[in-house]
Formats: C-alpha cells, structure tokens, sequence
C-alpha cells in the first residue's frame, strides 16, 4: 500500500459526501466543497458545465499527462444503513459508492499535490457530474478537456469482491446503455364498442412480449439483453387506451450488437402496431456505449494494482466485471488510452456485499483508501517514463 495516502482524510472526505447527497445535475455543493479542497492543496481547476469540476497538476517538465477520474452524484434513494454519518437528505443517498471514488480521487490529488518533484507531466482530474444520467463524461469531452491526455483511469467500488482485492476485465468491462421510449397512438372507444377503435393497450402489451424474441435472432456469442421497466396505458377502466407508452432498456458489448437491436426492437414495434391499426413512435437514447480497455493501458493497470494491493489481490482477466451495468467512463475510453477497476468492498458483513442502488449498502472504507492508492500509482507509473 501506497504509505502516503493520508487515510483518516480519505475517510473524513467520503463521510462528509456521504451525508450530503446530490443527485446527477445538481452536485452543486459537492462541487463547491470539491473546489474548496482543491484549492487547500493548490490545484487549479475550471467548472465544467456548472458541477463538474476539472483539474490539474503539474510535474517537473514532461510532455506526459494521464486524466484521472471520480464520479460525484447520488441515487434519489431513502438511505437505510442506520449509519452514524447517514445522509442528512431523506430523498437522496451515495447508494453507488460515488462519495468513495470522489473521497478517493480528492485524497490521490492530496497525496499527488506533495509529490510534484516525483513526476514528469501533468496530472488531470475529472470530478464529473451526473454519471447516473449517463452523460456527465461528455461535458468534458465536448469542452475539449481530455484530448491531450495520454492515459484514462478510474475505478468503481465493487461489493461482490472481497475487500483488498482489486479486479480487471480484459477488453470489454460494461454493456452500453441505451434507454428507449415507445408510445403508441390508438384510438379510443368505449370498451362495448372495440371495433370503433385501436388499442393501444393491446399493441403496447404485444410489442412487450416479443422483445425477449428479439435476442434470439442474434450470434449467440454476442452478450446482450433487452428489458421493459414499464408500460403506462388507458385513462379509465372501460375505455379503449388511445395511447401507451413503453420504456425499457438495450444493453450490449459490442457496437454492432447495440446498432442492430436498436433496429430489430424499432422495426417489430412498428409491425406490431400496423396489426392493431395504431401507430408508433420510437425514441432512443444512448447513455453510453460499451466500455472497453485499452490492452496495454490494461497491463499498466494491473502494474499499478500489484504495487498496492500485492499481486496475490489483483484479479487479472475477469470478464465483465461490471456485467450489463454500464458506466460513462467508456466514453472518455473512446478518446483516450485507458482502463477501469474494479475495488472490492465485502469485509463478510451482509450489508458490504448488498448489490450497488442498494438502500443499505455500507461498503468497508479501506476501498478509499485502496482507490486513492490506486490513482496515484497508476500516475506515477505513467509519468514516471
């Protein structure tokens, strides 16, 4: 372990994030308290549409640079860990462990911050905003922010993992996120009188039932799935609905499999609807694509890992680590040499090892430390050549 993160501050930080939840867009005071640490330690930074937060650092002279990165909203959940430092917000809660990985990078900027003589470069920080929604990566990539940099890094706190190990997938390490919305139009009639109208119940009920079909008519190799959160439908109970909404998600490894089910999902919603005499119009929108590690950014990652956990605690190859969840951090992937990881937080209690969203979810604070760790080293080890 990295002997110079200051592990009673990364705890002190994650604590003060965790009782002050705020959900994706509007981090503002995270990012007011993020600013403020920044500055203590003197690091410059800029806002990025208006609470994210980008910052950097720099080295002895060197044309090197890796952007390092946390993730900073909460889940508009009620908390229930009973915690001592439990969120002071009864409608939001760090449920994702996003207060780890801002305590954890805030504690890497720290540590970093007295080390400028160690390094060649510059070293870049992204505190990014609304993560949850899927799109905060791209406030920074618009701004033309992570184009200089060489390398990515970030991890994510991973409750099915035992604490003091960290986990790598090689290549792809999370399903893209594509959320789609489906209305159907019909036309209302009294329920005595069905022929006199279109149901968009019924249209909406079908299109539902053959979407787990769909997948079936892909490579079998390829990993990927379809989902319906909801069905929304009709006015009153002896009415025909004249209009019906589905919203679902597609969630793929590969670009190819994404494309394809967004099409095959499109095409049979309006097929459907054409049987039933209504219409349909189908929306989708991408959150984010695939996330897939740079081979080599891969191998300096698990370098860094070894350096601070041991290379008895490093999970090297673990395919898809993150599963069908995804993370925006692919999309800085798109630009940027880079790779993720995974740190453990189950210590054996029950509630360190519910899964990610979960009310009472209390992962084991040495993953701060072991994150800010991890930061540092992959830094050092980037800059250091």
């Amino acid at each position: 372990m990295n002997n110079t993160i200051d592990r009673d501050y990364c705890i002190r930080i994650r604590r003060h994030l965790h009782q002050h939840p705020e959900i994706s867009g509007k981090e503002y005071q995270t990012a007011e308290f993020i600013r403020r640490e920044l500055e203590s330690f003197g690091i410059e930074y800029r806002s990025v549409a208006g609470t994210g937060t980008f910052a950097w650092l720099s080295g002895r002279p060197g044309d090197g640079s890796v952007l390092l990165r946390a993730d900073i909203d909460a889940l508009p959940i009620h908390e229930n860990t009973g915690l001592s430092f439990q969120s002071q917000d009864l409608q939001a809660m760090h449920a994702c462990g996003h207060d780890i990985h801002t305590a954890a990078l805030l504690g890497a900027a720290r540590c970093l911050s007295q080390m400028r003589d160690a390094f060649r470069g510059t070293v870049y920080f992204a505190f990014q905003q609304a993560e949850e929604f899927g799109h905060g990566s791209q406030y920074f990539i618009a701004e033309g922010l992570i184009q200089d940099c060489k390398r990515a890094f970030g991890f994510h706190i991973a409750p099915d993992i035992p604490v003091g190990t960290v986990a790598f997938s090689k290549g792809v390490d999370a399903a893209s996120c594509d959320h789609f919305q489906i209305t159907v139009h019909g036309v209302a009639s009294h329920i005595s009188k069905p022929h006199m109208g279109a149901d968009a119940l019924l249209t909406a009920v079908e299109i539902a039932t053959r979407i787990p079909g769909l997948k079936d008519r892909m490579n079998p190799m390829d990993n990927a799935l379809l989902g319906v959160g909801s069905i929304h439908a009709g006015h009153t109970w002896n009415i025909v609905a004249d209009r019906a909404q589905i919203e679902g998600t597609v969630r793929a490894t590969s670009e190819e499999s994404r494309v394809s089910l967004v099409q095959s999902l499109e095409t049979m919603a309006h097929q459907v609807a054409a049987l039933h005499g209504t219409t349909v119009e189908a929306e989708f929108e991408t959150h984010t694509h695939a996330l897939i590690n740079d081979e080599e950014a891969y191998e300096e990652g698990i370098e860094a890992a070894c350096r601070v956990v041991g290379k008895d605690h490093v999970l090297a190859g673990q395919k898809l680590v993150m599963g069908f969840a995804g993370d925006d951090f692919a999309e800085y992937l798109r630009c940027v040499k880079g790779v993720y990881a995974h740190v453990g937080t189950a210590n054996g209690t029950p509630e360190s090892a519910v899964p990610l969203h979960s009310d009472n979810l209390t992962p084991d604070e040495e993953a701060i430390v072991i994150g800010a760790g991890l930061h540092v080293e992959y830094a050092l080890l980037i800059l250091s050549r």
